[in-house]
Parts: C-alpha cells; structure tokens; sequence
C-alpha cells in the first residue's frame, strides 16, 4: 500500500537536518517500507521567527505491507535522531493514499505566506483521520502538513543532497571549489546558483554544523546527477538523496500583501517616495499605495537588488517583493525587499542606468525559496518527475580528487 508521511522540525541551531533524516528512514528502513522517488523538500514561509535555518520540511511517498508498522517505524526514526535536545520540536503526519486531502492545499498556501496555528492543524488532523506525532512542543505538525500537499502539479525544481559522515562533522567540508565553477559553467542554465562569480566563491555547502555536505540544484534530474559527478572532493561522505522541490520557484512571493501583517511574506505595487542609501549601504523607499505608504528596504548583501533599488527616483511605479518585518519600538514595519520588478520610470528620470524589469538578489543572498533569473520563463507545474539510476545511494568510502 502507498502512504505519504510529511516530516519537519527535527534539527536545531546546533545540528542536525530534516533531509538527513529522511534520507535516513530511506536508507535504513527498507525491510518496513520503501522510499518511492522522489522525495519531496518543501520550504516554507523564511520569515517566520520560530525557524532553524531553511524552514524545511519533507514529505516521503511510501509502498508498505504494514502501514501501522511504518507509521511506528518512522516515528522510532524520528524520536532517535531528531535533536530535540537542542530545540527541535519535531511532526510527524501520515495518510494513506498517494496524495493529501485536497484541502490540504490551503494550508501549503497559508504555511508559504504566513504564520499558521498548531492547534488549528491539529484540529484539520482530527478532522481528516490522519495519524500524528510529535515530540517537544509539536510545532513541527504544522511543515509536517502543509508539506504533503506540494507534489509535481506546483512549480518545481531538484536537489541532489549528500550527506557526511559523524566524525567529519567538526571539519571544513572538503569540496574543490574550482570543479564547482567549472561545474556551473557546464551545466548552466540547467543548475543555479552553484557558484558566485562576483566573490569567486561555491555555493553549494553551508558551514554550520549539519550533516549536509553539499548541494546540488536544477531543473530535472538528470541535471543535477550530471552535475554532481563533475565535483571533487576529498571526504569521504556517507551517501546522497535526490529530491523534488519548491525552491527557486517564488512561492512565497505570488501574492499580494492585501494585510499587512508581521511575518507575512508577498508583493506590493506603488510609487517610490524618498529614495535614500543609509549607513552600512543599506536603501531605504516607501511606496504609495491607495493613499497609504509603505515602508521597504533593500540591504547591502542584496548586491545586484540593492544596487538596482539605489537607482530608483521619485515616482517611478514598482512591485516589492519579500516579507514584513515585525515593528519594534526602534524600527518600524517594513518590506524586507527580496525582488523588484520595476513597471515604469517616471518622466524626468534622466540618463539613469536603471531599466523596465526585474531585479533579484545577488546568488550569494538567494533565499532557498528565490527564483533564480535562469528559471524565469520557464515553471515545471504539471511536469512529472523522471527516474534516474542512483537518486539514493549510500557509500562506503568514496572520495574524488582534484580535476
């Protein structure tokens, strides 16, 4: 039988990571159940203050004999090695079937944009005969529903994740830099944001200390096997997970902020008043909407967005995009910028270098969730996902040298 199981909030600030976990369960409990591809890697709304690092949660479509064998089997899992010493407040929801109840797909929407109540999750659990567990404070129930609604009909992008082993997690990860540019040039456009050239720097590894090694993003799978082979690296890892994904589609950002709450993540659309640059090089705007101005900063390790927000002059008609920073009694509320489209330029604007389209930030500052400028024009919505030799695999020891 075919079950889908959503996972979320099982790591910490100080280690740990819900991808390594499922890739775990997919590893490790084939005589219960069996990991079908792909998994999916759901990011939720980045501007939420309760998070870890990318507000990840994931959702495993299963085949098992026992469903109540592999509900208890994940739960063991999860209990095991999520880092709820350190913080985490792990979920676990179950189903049967191969998709969510439909209605689960309002709550995707509103975990994307805003701030979602456990208990009002938990109620919809009730409601809809789906099995839970948790672990701390349960405020992982709330990614780990809204994650089994994404599935191939949204945009979608692929991750190819390896993972390290124990006892090299307090050690620099040892990937060849250079085989990750010359990677991203070979494979560009079909992986992104692999590889800075402004500050001539890879991308694909974060520095904290989970259990990610690197990874490796495009647009099919066979792009980011592909790419994955041209890397070197002298660690010996543990194994690797490909997986199907919301980031890099925006959608976060696909709808209008008609409230303005704290939090909440969207667009709005007006005219640009009082234009400056501030300390640190931070620019600040407000844009004029029905009679009512709204605060928006672009900040400095924006680069291209805050360079493109430092040309815009009085008038000219724009769409912000990004979340509501909550007020405090020295800041007010503002538009954390995360891309602007400019619509037009007022009359007046002189020999400006600034131009009619859109601007994102620099790779280096891509939120997960970000679209990248390869990707614009093009939305995988409805694509289904192709199988490759090799989505999960782990090693024995496996290193790779300098090319």
């Amino acid at each position: 039988m075919r079950c889908l199981v959503g996972i979320d909030d099982t790591d910490s600030s100080k280690g740990g990571c819900t991808t390594h976990l499922a890739y775990r369960i997919a590893r490790d409990l084939n005589s219960v159940l069996t990991v079908l591809p792909y998994p999916r890697l759901v990011r939720l709304n980045p501007n939420v203050p309760f998070k870890t690092r990318g507000n990840a949660a994931v959702s495993l479509l299963i085949e098992t004999a026992s469903p109540d064998r592999a509900f208890e089997a994940i739960c063991a899992e999860v209990t095991r090695l999520a880092d709820t010493g350190g913080g985490a407040n792990s979920g676990v929801v179950f189903c049967l079937g191969e998709s969510a109840p439909e209605h689960f797909s309002a709550l995707y929407a509103r975990a994307l944009r805003g701030i979602v109540n456990p208990r009002s999750v938990r109620g919809l659990l009730r409601e809809s005969d789906v099995l839970a567990f948790s672990l701390g404070n349960g405020m992982g129930i709330v990614g780990a529903a809204s994650a089994l609604a994404f599935d191939e009909r949204f945009d979608h992008t692929y991750e190819l994740i390896a993972y390290r082993r124990q006892e090299n997690l307090a050690t620099p990860r040892g990937v060849d830099s250079s085989t990750v540019k010359a990677m991203e040039l070979s494979t560009w456009p079909h992986t992104f944001n692999s590889y800075d050239h402004q500050k001539r720097k890879a991308l694909v590894s974060p520095h904290g200390p989970d259990p990610v090694f690197l990874g490796i993003r495009g647009d099919s799978p066979e792009s980011v096997m592909r790419a994955f082979g041209m890397v070197a690296f002298t660690e010996a890892l543990d194994g690797h997970m490909l997986y199907v994904t919301n980031q890099h589609t925006d959608a976060h950002l696909d709808s209008e902020l008609r409230e303005w709450k704290a939090f909440s993540s969207g667009w709005i659309q007006g005219r640009v008043v009082a234009p400056r640059t501030g300390a640190g090089g931070h620019v600040y705007f407000s844009l004029v909407i029905g009679g009512r101005s709204r605060a928006c900063a672009a900040y400095e390790p924006t680069g291209d967005l805050r360079r493109a927000a430092a040309m815009l002059s009085d008038g000219d008609l724009v769409r912000a995009y990004g979340g509501v920073r909550r007020p405090s009694s020295r800041h007010p509320s503002v538009l954390n910028v995360e891309k602007l489209a400019v619509v037009s330029l007022a009359r007046g604007g002189g020999a400006r270098r600034l131009r009619r389209g859109t601007y994102i930030a620099s790779p280096r500052a891509n939120r997960h969730l970000t679209r990248p400028l390869a990707r614009y024009g093009s939305d995988a919505a409805g694509l289904p996902s192709r199988e490759v030799e090799g989505w999960l695999r782990g090693y024995a020891i496996e290193t790779r040298a300098p090319v």
